[in-house]
């Protein structure tokens, strides 16, 4: 969360507890799934790199 605050220029805030969610556990995606994802998206992901001038952890399979 103090990524997102940071990126938002807000102070940073500690969250109270909260309800959680769907945590229930889910089946692992097939193994091709996250490079097609990324093969599919390439253009939309290059304009947010740029956008953002960020590089993310997730581009190169990780």
């Amino acid at each position: 969360m103090k990524r997102v605050f940071d990126f938002l220029n807000l102070p940073n805030y500690q969250i109270p507890d909260y309800q959680k969610f769907n945590v229930e556990s889910y089946p692992p995606i097939k193994k091709l799934l996250p490079q097609k994802l990324r093969d599919f998206f390439r253009g939309e992901i290059h304009n947010l790199k740029s956008d953002l001038d960020m590089k993310f952890n997730w581009e190169n399979g990780r």
